[in-house]
């Protein structure tokens, strides 16, 4: 996206940026697949075994949801950087799989951040206003978010379909960066989506973290799930926050890590998270391994 990165292009098949890619595709590849399956098994539980308050089930299920879809995209992009044909690019050309791909990446992986504002709010409302928390945090109200957090992204992708069908952006697949890639000539819209998110969230956790330290407040279990859930993403995404926004001049290598392998890690933790954080599903989980 912004960042600036060095020249990686592979002189011959032993060079030794050609092995980085070859292990770092595998291991995004692997985190992806295994992130898709972890809160696949998430929303399964919690829609079929371990039902919470109902509005608490549509928090955490939002969350895999936007999980999947980053993990399913992180897969394609981890088997791209081995070989641009799994992501529509035979000899380096884009196709319409390429197109569809590239306005995937550039829209669904906002999704994160995104889908952590609903959640953000629902725990920010719960520690300001303990009382009234049931009476604003209704269903209804739940699901009103939830929707609200979506409709940037689907704004997004309508806007990229638009774009690329009146010809307003060309896609192509980049070597450099090892991916199709969508040429604009503004990507604000997507630095807002992905910066302005994340900024709400940090604001919103840190003021409910100075209220529940001031006010000498214990910790439920759901505000346990919810902050290693908020905390483990803010981490994940800040390092692609920081170099998109601030075009951070970084190696290749350093790039894929801390802007790829990191960003999509996030499909994993989160879902651990919870198993580990709730009890119910934490014995189910062991039971269900033991059988």
């Amino acid at each position: 996206m912004g960042y600036v990165i060095s020249n990686h292009t592979c002189i011959t098949q032993t060079d030794p940026v050609c092995s980085f890619r070859m292990i770092n595709g595998s291991i995004l590849a692997i985190i992806s697949i295994l992130g898709l399956l972890l809160s696949a098994f998430e929303i399964y539980i919690l829609r079929f075994k371990i039902r919470l308050a109902a509005c608490q089930n549509l928090f955490i299920m939002n969350v895999a949801l936007s999980d999947i879809l980053v993990s399913i995209v992180g897969t394609f992009r981890g088997l791209g950087i081995i070989s641009g044909k799994f992501v529509g690019a035979p000899s380096n050309t884009a196709t319409q799989f390429c197109v569809v791909y590239a306005i995937c990446l550039a829209t669904l992986t906002n999704s994160g951040t995104l889908t952590l504002l609903p959640l953000t709010v629902d725990r920010l409302v719960a520690v300001t206003f303990p009382l009234h928390h049931t009476s604003v945090m209704t269903t209804r109200n739940s699901i009103a978010i939830i929707v609200g957090g979506w409709l940037p992204l689907l704004a997004l992708l309508l806007y990229d379909t638009i774009e690329y069908m009146t010809g307003a952006i060309a896609i192509e697949y980049q070597e450099r960066y090892h991916r199709c890639s969508i040429g604009r000539n503004s990507p604000i819209p997507h630095l807002c989506a992905l910066f302005i998110p994340f900024l709400l969230v940090l604001i919103m956790y840190i003021i409910m973290l100075t209220i529940i330290i001031k006010s000498k407040r214990k910790f439920g279990w759901f505000l346990v799930i919810s902050s290693g859930i908020i905390v483990s993403s803010l981490l994940s995404y800040a390092p692609t926050v920081i170099a998109v926004a601030w075009s951070v001049p970084m190696t290749y290598e350093v790039s894929q890590i801390l802007t790829v392998t990191i960003f999509y890690v996030n499909g994993i933790i989160n879902p651990m998270v919870y198993f580990m954080a709730h009890p119910r599903s934490r014995q189910y989980v062991t039971k269900y391994f033991e059988s």
